[in-house]
């Protein structure tokens, strides 16, 4: 049984296996702030990210196919069904080097105020993981929009080729 698995099985026969959304964010956000006094905000966004991330890749190797229309109408049902939000793919924004996705119903700032911020580190990092299992190479992803920073909803940019990026 892997860690996904593992974590996945719950047994609570009164409760469920649901909590509701607001207690996830205050789990979180108390979290990210505890984490922010130890490792200081660059190091806790790293650590939302990386854990982003790897769940990223578990999801996206458990889902993976060759055809990319498919693989992404996995992803967005999966994502759908984990009640993480409304995944699409900005085709619009998108280009040979980078894919834009944006989150609908995020479920970690969705409906929130404007608190003049981007907070879905996690996020970002499950994109990222997602599509570099994909493609079998590393890439470069950073949020655009969020709703915690009054915007419509979040978005994420997943650069394809960080190095061409990071020369430009």
């Amino acid at each position: 049984m892997n860690q996904m698995q593992a974590l996945t099985h719950v047994s609570r026969p009164e409760l469920g296996n649901t909590i509701p959304v607001s207690v996830f964010r205050i789990f979180r956000q108390f979290s990210a702030h505890y984490g922010e006094d130890i490792l200081g905000e660059k190091g806790v966004r790293s650590v939302f990210t990386y854990a982003g991330r790897e769940l990223g890749m578990d999801i996206g190797q458990q889902l993976y196919t060759e055809d990319l229309s498919e693989y992404l109408m996995r992803v967005k049902q999966y994502v759908f069904d984990s009640s993480i939000g409304i995944l699409t793919l900005a085709e619009d924004l998108s280009t040979d080097d980078k894919m834009v996705l944006q989150l609908g119903e995020c479920v970690t700032c969705s409906g929130m105020p404007n608190i003049g911020q981007k907070i879905c580190f996690f996020e970002v990092g499950l994109v990222a993981g997602i599509v570099e299992t994909y493609t079998k190479k590393e890439v470069f992803a950073y949020e655009t929009k969020c709703n915690a920073n009054g915007d419509d909803c979040c978005e994420v940019t997943v650069e394809l080729d960080p190095v061409k990026m990071y020369f430009n």
